[in-house]
C-alpha cells in the first residue's frame, strides 16, 4: 500500500498561477482499492490533518493514516516534507450505509483533547491522536449518528481549553447531544431536534440544517428560529428524518460515558435540560416560554433536570444488541433516501454571522446568504455558478473575532466546489470570490480554479461523492518554490566566468537560496480531495500572480524572437501603483515586479530600435515612468544597449539581481543582435533609447550618497560613465563652439564640472571622441592643473578638438595661470605662452594680481632663456608701464639693434626713411608733427614699430632723468646713420646740449617747424613723445627758464632766416615773431631781419612790441603811484609809533640809566622838564 507524496516527488508547479488560489498536490496515487464490498468504486469521503498527520476517510469505511517525515536537508527551509503510509483503520459500525452516508463520512479531530471522532456508516467512534488507537478503552460507540461537529468557532480559532476539553454536538436522528470530550466523555445536554445533518456553532448559538432548511438554535436556552429552506423549489422534498414525539419519561442524567452502563445520570451541578415534551411548533422547543429568543441572562439559569426518553440513541458498548437491532431496523429507511437532495452548506465568516447556501438544483445557480445571530439577512448575497457541493471560507474569519492580536486580517474568500460549462462541457471547478467585498466587486473579481479529473467509466460513482473541500484542523506552512525562483539573487551573465568565479557563485547561490527560503512559506489550511489525490488549496503568493501576468505579456514570434504586450505590462504596473507593503515578502515582491515590468518595457524599446522602428511616445513614457519607479540596477538596463554596455562596471563580485530579472535579461539579450543595432543619435536609437536613458541616469545621479544603493561604488561609476557616453553621442550633432544654455553640451559641461566617479573611463571616452576641451574640464574638476594646461597646449598647437569650445585659448591660459599657486607650472607655461604670443605671455610675469609673482630680474632671465622673443615686450611693460628706468638701456639697445640691423641689411628700409623726410618736407603748413606723420603712415613692419618706441624712449617717454641711458655711446652707434635717423640725432643733440644743431636738423633736415617751436618751449625734452601735442600734456616735465627759452627762440629765428625757400623763410619768420614775439628783443630782431623786408611782414610783431612797450610804461606809472601811497601809509604808522613812545635818558658812563617821564607841553612850551 504505497502512495506518492507530491511535494516529495517535486511535483510540477501549478500551471495557473494568475488567480488568488492555486492547487499544490499533497499526495497522489492513494491506494483506495478498486471496488468496495458492493462492487462500487472506492473514493475519498473526508480528510483532515494535524501535527504532521494526514487522515483520509474512504467510502470503503477505512481511514488511511499518513505521517510526514522532515526534509532530508534540515538546513533547507524550502525542502518539502514527505508523507509515508502509517496505518489503516477500519472503524466499527453496525450497518453498511449507502449514498452520502456510505463509508467514513466525517473525521473530526479534537487536538486539545487529543481525540478523534470518526463517523463511519452512521456509527460514531472515538480514537486517540495521533495514532488512532481506540479512545476510552474502545467502549464508547454511538450508532444512528447523522453528523458530528458543532465545535465553537471561537474555541476553534483560539485553540480551545485543554483543561476542560472540547464541546461537540452529536447529531442523532431524533435529537442533538452535546458532550464534552476531554480525558473522558461528559454529556452536557440533549436537544430534541431531529434530522440535523449539518451544524456550525458560535458560542451558545448554532446554525443547523435538517435536510429541508436552516435554523438558528440556542443550545443553552434550547430555542429554534427557522430561517429559510435549502432548496427554493415550491414542493421541497420531505426529509428522511422527521422529528418524533417521544414519551416524557425522566431519569437521572448521566455524568459520563462508561463501559458499565449505556447512560450514566449526572449528579451535582451539570446542567441537563429535559427535552421530553414534543414542541407545539417549529419555532419554540420549550412550550412554557412566551419568547422566541429569551434574554441572554436567562440562558444561564439552571433548568430542572429531566430524564431523557428511553428511546434516545445513547452511546453504547460495541456489539450492544439493542443498538444493533435498532440500527438494522433503520437501515431500510436510509436506503430509500433520494441522493440528489441539495447538501446544506454552513460556514462562519465572522463570529456573529453565518453563510448559508440555497438553490434549486445541483446544476443550477446557487446563492449564499449571510444571516446574523438574530436571524436577519445581512450583507449582500453571494452567487455561485451552480449549487456548491462543498464550501469553505478562508481569510477574515480567522481574525474576525477581534480578540486575538496574533492573527493578521486577510481578505475574506469563499471557495465553493461547483460545476461550470467550459466549451460546452461540464467541468468541476473551485469558484473563488470575495465575501467581504461589495456584491458588484465580488462578482467582477470572481475566478475559477479548474479541478482536472480522469474520464469516468460507466457505473462509477459520480464526482459529487468523490470530491470535496475541507478546512483542516491545523494549518501548515508550505514551501513555494516559485517565490524563490523569482526572488533569489543570481549573477547577471555579462561574460564567461572563470573557475574561481564559478566556485564563488556556487557558494553564494546556496547562501541566497537559504536567505530567501525563509520567505517562501505560505500558510495552507484547505484541502481538496479528488479521485486518488489530495491537494492543498493555497493562497497564491502575490509574486506568483503578477509573475504569471508578466510572463503572459511576453510572446514568441514566428522568427524565434519575442514581442512584449506593453498594455498588459502596464496593467500590472497600474495594479500595484500606490500599494504599500505590509511584510518583507510584500516589499520584495512589489520591488521585484516593478523592476521586471520596467525591464520588459525598456526591452520593448530596445526590440523596436533593433527593428528600426520609432516607438510610440506612450510606450516611451511608460518605460521611463517604470524605470524611475522600479529602481532597477541601471547596469542591468545599460547592458542591453550597445555601446553603453561597455560602461558597465560589475566589479569582482559581479552584478547580482533577482533570478526572474536575470532570466528576463537573458531572454531579451538573445532576441536581437546587439552588434547590428544602428547607433544613429538622430534615428530610432537616439529617439527611443538615448534620450530616455539620459533622463534615467540623471535621476540615478541624484541618489549619490544614499545608503540604500547596493554596490554603490560600481553602480555610480557605471552611471557616470554611461551619462558621459550618452551625452557624447547626442552632442555629436551639435555645432562647434561654446555650449548654448539648455543644450546637450551645457549638460555635458555641468556633469563634468560637478565631478564624476569614473575618472579613468571618462579620460578614455573624451580621447575616443576627440573632446580635448572636455578632457581639460575633467582635469579641472580634479584640480589637476598640469594636465589642464597640457591639454590646452595640445589644442592650441593643433591637435583636433571635435567640440571647438576653446575659442580664446591663449587668453584662457593666461587667466588660468594667474589663478595658480604652482610657480613651476606658471613659469613653464608662461614662457610657452610668451613664445607663442609674446604680448600676452609677458602678462603672466607682469600681472600684479597673479598668485605667483616674479621679480623683474627673475622674469627677464626666464624670458631670455625660454622666450627671447618676448623679452622686448616684457621690457616695454617694465619701462613704459611701470616706469622702471633701470631697464631703459636694455630696451633702447633692443630697439636700436632691431632698427640698425634692418638698415644694415635692407636698402629698402633706408629708402623708406629718406622718402618719409622728403614727403614730410613737401607738405605745406599747416601740417602735423613729424611724429604724428610717421605714426599715421606707419609701415606694417616690426622694425618700424621698434623705431617709434625708440623715439619715444630716448625722447624722454620712459625715464624721468636725462641720465637714464648712455647718450654718448648711443650717439656713436647712430652716427653712421645720421641721415636716415634724423629724429634720433635731434634727440641726442638735445640731450648733449647741442641745441643749435638740433634746431638746424628740425628746420632744415625735417622741416618740422611746430616741433622746433616746442623744442624751444620745452628745452628739447619729450619732443617726439606720443601725445605731445600741447604743453598741457607735459605738465609733469621740467620747463627751461625764460632766458633759456629766449636763447632757443633766438637760435630758431636765425635758422628760419636761412631757410632756402624764400617764401617759407618769410612765412615761418613772420609767424614765429607774431606768435612768440614776447621772447624776442625788438632791437635785435630789427638788426637781423633783412632790410628789404617790408614793414607789413613784421607788422604783427611790431604792433605787439609797441603795445607791450606802452603797456610796460603804463604799468610802471601805476606801480610808482601804488608805491607812493604805500610810503604815505607807512609814514603815518611811523609817526604814531614815535609819538606814543616814551623818552629815554642815556647817562654818561658810570651813571645809572633810568627812565624819565614826559611832561605835557604848556603854552607852546615843547621843552621837557626833568624831575
Amino acid at each position: 500500500m504505497e502512495a506518492t507524496s507530491a511535494q516529495a516527488a517535486n511535483a510540477p508547479p501549478p500551471t495557473d498561477t494568475s488567480g488568488p488560489y492555486v492547487l499544490r498536490e499533497l499526495i497522489r496515487d492513494i491506494p483506495l482499492g478498486v471496488h468496495d464490498e458492493n462492487g462500487g468504486k472506492v473514493y475519498i469521503t473526508c480528510v483532515d490533518t494535524w501535527n504532521g498527520n494526514l487522515y483520509i476517510g474512504t467510502s470503503a469505511g477505512e481511514v488511511l493514516h499518513y505521517v510526514s517525515l522532515p526534509a532530508a536537508d534540515d538546513d533547507d527551509d524550502s525542502a518539502a516534507a514527505q508523507y509515508i503510509f502509517a496505518t489503516k483503520l477500519e472503524p466499527a459500525y453496525n450497518t453498511q450505509q449507502e449514498g452520502a452516508d456510505k463509508g467514513v463520512k466525517k473525521i473530526l479531530l479534537l487536538p486539545h483533547a487529543q481525540k478523534a471522532c470518526i463517523l463511519c456508516n452512521g456509527t460514531l467512534t472515538f480514537y486517540t491522536l495521533p495514532e488512532l488507537s481506540p479512545a476510552f478503552g474502545g467502549k464508547i460507540k454511538q450508532p444512528g449518528c447523522l453528523w458530528v461537529g458543532g465545535i465553537d468557532a471561537m474555541e476553534h480559532s483560539w485553540g480551545g481549553n485543554a483543561a476542560y476539553g472540547t464541546v461537540i454536538v452529536i447529531c442523532l436522528k431524533q435529537r442533538l447531544r452535546l458532550i464534552r470530550i476531554g480525558d473522558e466523555a461528559r454529556k452536557i445536554r440533549y436537544i430534541e431536534l431531529s434530522g440535523v445533518c449539518a451544524i456550525q456553532r458560535s458560542r451558545d448559538l448554532a446554525c443547523v440544517a435538517d435536510g429541508q432548511g436552516y435554523s438558528l438554535l440556542d443550545v443553552v436556552n434550547q430555542r429554534k428560529n427557522e430561517l429559510f429552506p435549502i432548496t427554493s423549489l415550491s414542493a421541497p422534498e420531505t426529509s428522511q428524518h422527521e422529528p418524533k414525539t417521544l414519551p416524557s419519561k425522566t431519569r437521572e442524567a448521566s455524568r459520563s460515558f462508561s463501559s458499565s452502563s449505556p447512560i450514566r445520570l449526572g449528579r451535582g451541578h451539570e446542567r441537563n435540560v429535559s427535552m421530553g415534551a414534543e414542541p407545539k411548533n417549529n419555532d419554540r422547543l420549550r412550550p412554557d416560554s412566551s419568547s422566541r429568543w429569551p434574554a441572554r441572562g436567562s440562558s444561564r439559569q439552571p433548568d430542572s433536570p429531566a430524564q431523557p426518553s428511553s428511546r434516545d440513541q445513547s452511546p453504547a458498548k460495541p456489539g450492544s444488541g439493542e443498538a444493533s437491532a435498532r440500527t438494522s431496523t433503520e437501515a431500510p429507511g436510509e436506503a430509500e433516501v433520494q441522493t440528489r437532495r441539495l447538501p446544506p452548506n454552513i460556514a462562519n465568516p465572522t463570529p456573529n454571522e453565518f453563510l448559508l447556501t440555497t438553490g434549486t438544483k445541483m446544476d443550477e445557480p446557487g446563492v449564499g446568504m449571510f444571516v446574523n445571530l438574530e436571524g436577519d439577512v445581512v450583507r449582500g448575497t453571494v452567487e455561485f455558478s451552480t449549487y456548491p457541493t462543498s464550501l469553505v471560507l478562508d481569510g477574515r474569519q480567522d481574525a474576525a473575532a477581534g480578540d486575538s492580536p496574533e492573527q493578521s486580517v486577510q481578505e475574506g474568500y469563499v471557495l465553493a466546489l461547483v460545476k461550470r460549462m467550459v466549451n460546452g462541457e461540464p467541468t468541476t471547478a473551485i469558484e473563488i470570490q470575495r465575501w467581504d467585498a461589495e456584491p458588484g466587486e465580488a462578482q467582477m473579481s470572481k475566478q475559477w480554479l479548474a479541478v482536472t479529473s480522469s474520464d469516468e467509466e460507466d457505473g462509477e460513482v459520480s464526482d459529487d461523492y468523490g470530491i470535496g473541500l475541507r478546512r483542516v484542523s491545523t494549518s501548515v506552512q508550505l514551501a513555494v518554490p516559485e517565490i524563490s525562483t523569482s526572488l533569489r539573487l543570481r549573477r547577471l551573465p555579462l561574460g564567461k566566468k572563470s573557475e574561481s568565479e564559478a566556485e564563488s557563485d556556487a557558494k553564494r547561490n546556496q547562501e541566497e537560496d537559504k536567505f530567501i527560503s525563509r520567505l517562501t512559506h505560505v500558510p495552507a489550511n484547505i484541502l481538496l480531495y479528488h479521485e486518488d489525490k489530495i491537494s492543498w488549496v493555497v493562497r497564491n503568493a502575490l509574486i506568483a500572480q503578477l509573475e504569471k501576468q508578466l510572463r503572459d505579456a511576453v510572446k514568441r514570434t514566428d522568427d524565434c524572437g519575442i514581442s512584449i504586450d506593453v498594455p498588459a505590462v502596464q496593467r500590472v504596473v497600474n495594479g500595484i501603483r500606490g500599494q504599500d507593503a505590509t511584510t518583507e515578502l510584500d516589499f520584495l515582491t512589489l520591488t521585484y515586479v516593478r523592476q521586471k515590468a520596467s525591464l520588459l518595457l525598456f526591452g520593448n524599446l530596445v526590440l523596436q530600435t533593433a527593428s528600426g522602428i520609432v516607438a510610440y511616445e506612450r510606450d516611451k513614457r511608460f518605460a521611463e515612468e517604470a524605470l524611475m519607479a522600479g529602481e532597477i540596477d541601471p547596469r542591468t538596463i545599460l547592458s542591453l544597449v550597445a555601446p553603453l554596455a561597455d560602461e558597465v562596471d560589475a566589479g569582482e563580485q559581479g552584478i547580482w539581481v533577482s533570478q526572474g530579472l536575470r532570466d528576463t535579461y537573458v531572454l531579451l539579450r538573445g532576441s536581437f543582435d546587439a552588434e547590428k543595432l544602428v547607433q544613429d543619435p538622430k534615428g530610432a536609437y537616439g529617439d527611443n533609447l538615448l534620450q530616455l536613458i539620459k533622463r534615467y541616469l540623471f535621476a540615478w545621479r541624484k541618489k549619490k550618497g544614499f545608503g540604500s544603493v547596493a554596490d554603490e561604488a560600481h553602480v555610480f561609476r557605471t552611471v557616470d560613465a554611461a551619462v558621459l557616453h550618452v551625452l557624447l553621442l547626442l552632442d555629436q550633432t551639435t555645432p562647434r563652439g561654446p555650449a548654448a544654455p539648455g543644450s546637450v553640451r551645457a549638460e555635458l559641461n555641468d556633469v563634468v564640472d560637478r565631478g564624476v566617479d569614473c575618472f579613468e573611463r571618462a579620460i578614455e571616452l573624451f580621447e575616443q571622441y576627440h573632446r580635448l576641451y572636455m578632457l581639460s574640464r575633467l582635469y579641472q574638476s580634479r584640480k589637476m592643473t598640469s594636465q589642464v594646461l597640457a591639454t590646452w597646449k595640445s589644442i592650441l598647437e593643433g591637435e583636433h578638438d571635435a567640440g571647438g569650445e576653446l575659442i580664446e585659448g591663449e587668453q584662457d591660459v593666461r587667466k588660468y595661470l594667474a589663478k595658480l599657486r604652482d610657480a613651476t607650472l606658471v613659469q613653464e607655461y608662461g614662457a610657452w605662452l610668451a613664445t607663442r604670443n609674446p604680448k600676452l605671455g609677458v602678462q603672466v610675469f607682469a600681472d600684479d594680481s597673479s598668485r605667483v609673482k616674479f621679480q623683474p630680474q627673475e622674469a627677464v632671465a626666464i624670458l631670455k632663456e625660454k622666450a627671447p622673443g618676448a623679452v622686448k615686450d616684457y621690457l616695454e611693460h617694465l619701462v613704459f608701464g611701470k616706469h622702471h628706468s633701470q631697464y631703459v638701456n636694455d630696451l633702447i639697445a633692443f630697439y636700436l639693434d632691431a632698427v640698425l640691423s634692418e638698415l644694415e641689411r635692407s636698402d629698402e628700409a633706408k629708402g623708406i626713411l629718406l622718402q618719409s623726410y622728403e614727403t614730410y618736407r613737401a607738405l605745406r603748413p599747416p601740417k602735423p608733427t613729424y611724429r604724428q606723420f610717421i605714426t599715421d603712415n606707419a609701415v606694417p613692419a616690426e622694425w618700424w614699430h621698434n623705431r617709434l618706441r625708440l623715439l619715444q624712449l630716448i625722447g624722454g617717454g620712459a625715464a624721468e632723468g636725462k641720465a637714464s641711458y648712455d647718450v654718448h655711446s648711443l650717439g656713436q652707434r647712430l652716427a653712421p646713420y645720421s641721415n636716415e635717423l634724423v629724429p634720433e640725432m635731434i634727440i641726442l643733440n638735445a640731450r648733449e646740449g647741442k641745441h643749435g644743431e638740433a634746431l638746424r636738423l628740425l628746420t632744415h633736415g625735417l622741416g618740422d617747424y611746430d616741433t622746433a617751436i616746442r623744442y624751444c618751449l620745452l628745452g628739447g625734452e619729450r619732443i617726439f613723445h606720443p601725445g605731445s601735442g600741447g604743453l598741457g600734456a607735459e605738465s609733469g616735465a621740467k620747463l627751461p627758464t625764460r632766458e633759456q627759452q629766449v636763447q632757443l627762440f633766438d637760435t630758431l629765428l636765425h635758422e628760419f632766416l636761412v631757410l632756402e625757400d624764400l617764401s617759407e623763410r618769410v612765412e615761418r619768420t613772420a609767424e614765429l615773431l607774431e606768435r612768440f614775439g614776447a621772447w624776442f628783443d625788438v632791437a635785435k630782431v630789427l638788426e637781423v631781419v633783412p632790410e628789404d623786408w617790408s614793414v607789413e611782414l613784421l607788422g604783427g610783431f611790431l604792433v605787439q612790441a609797441l603795445r607791450r612797450l606802452v603797456g610796460e610804461r603804463r604799468e610802471t606809472g601805476v606801480v610808482r603811484g601804488l608805491r607812493g601811497v604805500e610810503n604815505l601809509r607807512w609814514a603815518e604808522v611811523w609817526g604814531e609809533k614815535v609819538g606814543g613812545a616814551g623818552g629815554r635818558v642815556v647817562t654818561v658812563e658810570g651813571e645809572r640809566e633810568g627812565d624819565c617821564g614826559v611832561l605835557p607841553l604848556v603854552d607852546g612850551d615843547t621843552s621837557n622838564r626833568h624831575t
